[in-house]
């Protein structure tokens, strides 16, 4: 499924009423699981978020609940803003990754569990 780029930045600024970004971080790495020592971890945490908040910026990742994507979502649920629209995590994930994907289409935005979807 694809969307077009300003389609799904207006969106993300009018629908959701996110703030335009001035800084883009994104974090990528592989999917494989790995342990990272607590003292790495919350470092990792707190200077992703530190960053972002800082310097305005979104965070995107893959979305996807391993590997480095989840230290980011773990980072944002200790760290970031209670504010879902302070939250400005954004999770690109691949189309078949989906569970129940075709249950999706057709379907206008919706908000399930804090996360937005765009079909």
């Amino acid at each position: 499924m694809y969307s077009k780029p300003e389609m799904l930045l207006q969106l993300m600024l009018r629908e959701w009423q996110m703030e335009r970004p001035k800084l883009l971080l994104t974090v990528q790495g592989g999917s494989e699981n790995f342990t990272l020592p607590p003292k790495v971890s919350q470092a990792f945490s707190k200077g992703l978020i530190t960053a972002a908040l800082s310097t305005g910026a979104w965070i995107l990742t893959d979305g996807i609940n391993t590997g480095v994507s989840k230290y980011v979502g773990e980072a944002v649920k200790t760290f970031g803003s209670h504010d879902l629209r302070k939250r400005n995590t954004v999770g690109v994930t691949p189309w078949g990754v989906i569970d129940n994907n075709s249950d999706l289409i057709g379907r206008d935005v919706s908000v399930r569990r804090g996360c937005r979807f765009l079909t």
